[in-house]
């Protein structure tokens, strides 16, 4: 039973660790407007205003960018494999230099124009 507890305390604990490291990053994303190559798989950041922000790299896949402001944002090489971007403003994405969702990974992705499989792998 002892055991048990301990093993129960530890896993509390690395939950916790981890869910503090994903906010960290999650507000390093908000302050600065930018998480090059950053991993924030699952990350919750709808409605989240990063007109312009540098997501260059970045790991969005099952993040829930619905109804985020994406404007502008340089999504070069990002995942975005399974991210909900329902209701997201991707004004500049296809048309302006600066936001390049076109070289992302968009497999299984919730888009404005609906669910976008480009990305996947085919088998």
């Amino acid at each position: 039973m002892f055991r048990f507890a301990v093993l129960f305390a530890a896993m509390l604990l690395m939950t916790g660790l981890t869910a503090q490291a994903e906010n960290l990053i999650v507000k390093k994303l908000k302050y600065w407007n930018a998480c090059q190559g950053c991993d924030l798989a699952g990350a919750d950041l709808s409605g989240v205003d990063l007109k312009g922000a540098n997501l260059h790299g970045a790991n969005l896949s099952r993040a829930n960018l619905s109804g985020a402001n994406l404007s502008n944002a340089d999504l070069f090489g990002a995942n975005l494999s399974k991210a909900d971007l329902t209701g997201a403003d991707l004004t500049g994405a296809v048309y302006l230099k600066f936001t390049n969702i076109g070289a992302a990974k968009l497999c299984k992705t919730k888009t404005p124009w609906g669910v976008d499989n480009s990305g996947c792998k085919k088998k």
